[in-house]
């Protein structure tokens, strides 16, 4: 007979590991997931596979929105580019000159 008894809470899904002498909560194993599958490991598994995915989506979102400053600024610069080339160069002032 085994010493602890492991019972589901109906209220929060946690799983509480109870001594059978005493009556006392040994330990609480709060769910990993929302929908448990029973195995931790395979809980572990899911939800560090549902952290990737979400972390995946942020990156490319992230990347996605560089990508558009990037090619913000480059039109920018193509277009002072062209504006300076348009303008008449003049020669720059310098120092030894008289006024």
């Amino acid at each position: 007979m085994e010493r602890e008894i492991r019972i589901k809470c109906p209220c929060c899904d946690s799983i509480l590991i109870v001594d059978r002498t005493n009556g006392k909560i040994l330990e609480t194993r709060k769910p990993i997931i929302e929908q448990s599958t029973g195995n931790r490991l395979d809980d572990a598994f899911i939800k560090s596979e549902q952290d990737r995915e979400k972390r995946d989506s942020i990156f490319a979102n992230i990347k996605q929105s560089q990508e558009e400053k990037r090619k913000l600024s480059e039109e920018l610069f193509q277009a002072s580019l062209e504006e300076a080339k348009k303008e008449a160069p003049t020669k720059p002032h310098s120092i030894f000159d008289a006024d």
